[in-house]
């Protein structure tokens, strides 16, 4: 045989054989030993890896580290977010976790809440979105995005403001990056787009990145169930025109627009059961690239009460736990398949009231099978379990 084309024989061999041998998810052992609880209060704990090789994280409505461990004794420590720095391990302890003094100081009755937060290069960015009201379980209006290049020493908005006490209280739609988009209605009122925003995680900085894009990822308002996805090149972060809108998939290749109106659905969640409908506040995913799989793994919740309606105060005695399910897709738009569901997750005991799933950006074995899962609990009127919640899964393959 010709050694060129013997040569390419063996190349399309090796390629075959690759393609046969993807590993792929096909469960999820959740590894009830490695349960810890740590700090005292808080929830929503958005994460990136950043360049320092820190863990940082944004708390909302909790003291944290700090402070009193009795929720009554604890409520004049809460603030409405924090954002923390971890250093070290997924073993870290109290001593590891710091809080960043740019972030201006969020009083507890304040609209104004964090979210998603990612690194790319030396630059932080986090998403800072509105309550209607003062309280976490309301209608989200608006987002703010910040940025930090000093971990977190000084913030500023996306138009270059120092961000501060005062600035930080400022409520005008000029405040915000996002402002009641898109309106649609949804039982007597109007739902928004792009309010809780999720960024993909790709690695220590997004140095695992396949292109130059960073992607977002924010359940639909007035229908939780359909996931809705944006992208910007990652030099244009801070300029919403900007931003593409993922509409669907032809012929394996994504398609975008610029028209926020014209966005689909990168994935639809599970249905909520026959009369039962998901609460506005469900299906916030946490989206990681796994490199030890080559995978993008997607984990999210969902939330129901029979007895409250859909724009109801959420979780104050919640009747049941958040669902919980994981995806994979081979790029960040999809399609995804999914390798696990449960409609009732229960770490280690009936009273749980488990929401807020993320999955660790940073803790992930090298052959990418165990990941770090963290939480919140809203059981007993959010005194118990109101925290980080943490324990190691292991992605089962085919």
């Amino acid at each position: 045989m010709n050694p060129r084309k013997y040569l390419l024989f063996l190349l399309l061999v090796a390629s075959t054989i690759s393609a046969f041998s993807q590993t792929n998810p096909i469960g999820v052992r959740f590894d009830t030993s490695t349960l810890v609880r740590k700090g005292n209060f808080g929830d929503n704990w958005c994460q990136t890896w950043a360049i320092d090789d820190n863990v940082y994280t944004i708390l909302d409505d909790g003291n944290g580290w700090w402070g009193s461990s009795e929720k009554l004794n604890s409520l004049a420590d809460w603030e409405g977010s924090m954002f923390l720095q971890i250093s070290g391990d997924q073993n870290f302890t109290k001593k590891n976790v710091k809080k960043m003094p740019g972030w201006p100081v969020s009083l507890v009755d304040s609209p104004l809440y964090g979210y998603g937060t990612l690194a790319v290069d030396s630059t932080i960015y986090m998403w800072l979105w509105r309550s209607e009201t003062d309280t976490w379980y309301r209608r989200a209006t608006a987002n703010r995005l910040l940025y930090t290049k000093d971990f977190g020493k000084t913030v500023y908005r996306w138009d270059g403001t120092l961000e501060n006490y005062q600035s930080f209280q400022e409520l005008d739609s000029t405040a915000f990056f996002f402002h009641m988009e898109d309106p649609r209605p949804k039982e007597g009122k109007e739902a928004y787009a792009f309010n809780w925003i999720a960024f993909l995680q790709n690695g220590k900085a997004n140095s695992a990145a396949k292109d130059e894009f960073v992607y977002m990822y924010s359940p639909e308002q007035h229908d939780p169930r359909n996931l809705a996805l944006a992208r910007v090149h990652k030099d244009k972060i801070l300029e919403k025109s900007a931003y593409e809108y993922f509409q669907g998939i032809n012929n394996n290749q994504a398609i975008w627009t610029s028209d926020m109106r014209q966005r689909g659905a990168t994935i639809q969640y599970p249905e909520a059961g026959e009369g039962e409908q998901w609460m506005w506040a469900s299906w916030f995913p946490s989206v990681v690239y796994n490199a030890g799989l080559d995978l993008y793994i997607m984990a999210s919740y969902g939330i129901k009460d029979p007895s409250k309606e859909f724009w109801d105060g959420w979780c104050r005695d919640c009747p049941l736990p958040g669902s919980i399910g994981f995806w994979y897709s081979e790029n960040p738009w999809g399609p995804w398949k999914q390798f696990y569901y449960k409609d009732a997750f229960y770490p280690d005991n009936k009273e749980n009231r488990t929401y807020g799933i993320k999955l660790s950006p940073k803790w992930i074995s090298k052959d990418g099978k165990k990941m770090v899962l963290i939480w919140s609990d809203a059981g007993n009127n959010h005194s118990t379990y109101y925290k980080w919640n943490q324990m190691e899964i292991e992605i089962l393959t085919d």
